[in-house]
């Protein structure tokens, strides 16, 4: 039976915190704060494990921090990272309750090896098998390769398994090259894939068609509050949510979570308008959570029935 994998290379503990008032001072008291175990593919994971859909994570993770993620497994969510030298990064979030505005501090994590990479490369390719779908997701950490993705898709194709991508910098730039059935960048790592500003839905849709023509089959642009645009070869569409129902928590991981939506949708043969539907609400689910990824499934019909869709 087909499985979804995620691939975290750089993952994360994600500390939230929040505040009354954020102002510059020597003291300032949190109002409360949580850690999550993170990383955008195991962000995807925990979201594909809130929609009852098994998942395995691969990926890497600090020696000293393995048992913060070995802590997220459940009967659906299977975590199997390999511990590396060093510490695994944390990025901080604060959130001021007042002004509901987020500020975000990223640190650094561990440093892989050659010997690292080809571990985790052998260790996909035991647990690939034909019909499987891998979602390679976030940044590289350091000392892997730029060609990393490309050779993780490679091996994907050589595997008949479908690999989804969703990364920024030079781990979208190497990845794509060999093709991947889908990516999915926000607006901004489109625009800065691209070189220049997109100011216009039919701008954004002519700069997915440019990167289809490379080989790619689908390009999913997340928009924030705007929805997104799904673009193939011959038809684009347009979906966004007209009323939020509910308050908003917090933006971490909503493309994560769209992302999972996208996987388990295609998992299930699902048509194109449900496919970005299911995306789209599992994206808006993720923003009344302060866990990045965890969702409560019960919000998706709500959100679904404020959902316009729409060519372009």
């Amino acid at each position: 039976m087909a499985k979804i994998i995620t691939i975290t290379a750089n993952t994360a503990i994600d500390l939230f915190i929040e505040v009354e008032s954020l102002t510059v001072s020597d003291n300032i008291l949190a109002k409360s704060s949580i850690d999550f175990a993170c990383g955008k593919g195991i962000n995807v994971a925990k979201a594909i494990e809130s929609l009852d859909t098994p998942v395995s994570c691969l990926g890497f993770v600090g020696r000293q921090s393995l048992a913060v993620f070995d802590a997220i497994q459940t009967g659906l969510l299977r975590v199997d990272l390999i511990a590396v030298a060093g510490k695994t990064r944390t990025n901080i979030t604060l959130l001021d309750s007042d002004s509901y505005k987020e500020t975000h501090i990223r640190t650094t994590g561990f440093t892989v090896t050659d010997g690292d990479c080809r571990k985790l490369i052998e260790k996909i390719n035991a647990s690939a098998q034909p019909g499987d779908i891998i979602i390679v997701s976030g940044s590289l950490p350091a000392g892997a390769p730029e060609n990393l993705y490309q050779t993780i898709i490679e091996l994907c194709h050589s595997k008949a398994v479908l690999p989804f991508l969703d990364s920024s910098g030079a781990g979208l730039l190497s990845g794509i090259k060999t093709k991947p059935y889908l990516i999915k960048p926000n607006q901004q790592e489109l625009e800065d894939m691209i070189g220049r500003i997109l100011p216009n839905e039919q701008s954004l849709v002519d700069a997915a068609r440019a990167i289809i023509d490379h080989g790619v089959q689908w390009v999913y642009v997340s928009r924030g509050d705007k929805g997104a645009i799904a673009v193939s070869e011959k038809i684009a569409l347009a979906a966004y949510v007209n009323k939020m129902p509910g308050k908003i928590v917090s933006k971490i991981g909503c493309g994560d979570a769209m992302v999972a939506g996208l996987a388990v949708a295609t998992l299930g043969d699902l048509d194109l308008s449900n496919t970005l539907k299911l995306g789209i609400a599992c994206g808006t689910a993720n923003l009344f959570s302060k866990e990045p990824g965890r969702f409560n499934k019960d919000k998706l019909s709500e959100i679904t029935d404020h959902l316009v869709i729409r060519k372009i």
